[in-house]
């Protein structure tokens, strides 16, 4: 199906005010004859019988019409609509403009997916790192040699960041505890008072030690 563009003044336009009803009509039907290719026709009489057949004029009806119109200038001697390519845009049927907007909305689902996957992987790696603290507390906790209040220890163990909770499980590697059960730390006091922070002084070496 061809297709032409209307442009959207020719309601108003004051050459065709001039014009009445019937000879606007006219000169819409020149258009689409033009969009079809009739006025293209190369045999000048073969045209004019085609554009008979189109209008639904006689011949001497046709030459009435066809003066009325080039009066006002809106066709030339060959039925030919003046400015004809000026009226018409390279994309007539809109297709151009459909693609673009399908690209448009292309796009935008793509960045909606991105997005989408982001989302998922900001998920991923946070569920990654709370299961890695979890694993972190539960060795510091196997670490203590009192088992005391675990459910707040391991709360209050929770809140502190991985760099603290690493200190800490080097920290209780490397303790020596008291022998006697009644000095050594509950797990919440060592918490609370943050002695993964002492400095840990090592047990002195007696003299007859040091050789051999």
């Amino acid at each position: 199906m061809k297709w032409f563009k209307l442009y959207p003044e020719i309601a108003n336009h004051p050459r065709l005010r001039i014009l009445s009803f019937e000879d606007r009509w006219h000169y819409v039907s020149l258009m689409c004859a033009k969009a079809d290719g009739t006025l293209d026709q190369p045999n000048a009489k073969l045209r004019d019988q085609m554009l008979s057949v189109h209008l639904g004029l006689t011949p001497v009806e046709m030459a009435q019409v066809k003066e009325r119109l080039m009066d006002v200038e809106l066709i030339a001697d060959d039925w030919d609509i003046i400015n004809w390519d000026d009226k018409q845009s390279s994309d007539a049927t809109g297709a151009a403009r459909k693609r673009r907007q399908r690209a448009r909305e292309k796009l935008a689902k793509e960045k909606e997916l991105r997005n989408k996957n982001k989302e998922q992987d900001v998920t991923v790696t946070g569920q990654s790192r709370d299961i890695e603290k979890e694993e972190t507390v539960e060795r510091i906790w196997k670490l203590f040699p009192k088992k005391v209040a675990k459910a707040r220890c391991v709360k209050k163990l929770e809140k502190l960041s991985m760099t603290s909770l690493a200190e800490i499980e080097k920290d209780l590697r490397a303790r020596v505890w008291p022998t006697e059960t009644r000095y050594i730390l509950n797990p919440e006091t060592y918490i609370n008072q943050e002695r993964w922070l002492d400095e840990i002084s090592m047990p002195e070496q007696k003299e007859e030690d040091l050789y051999v």
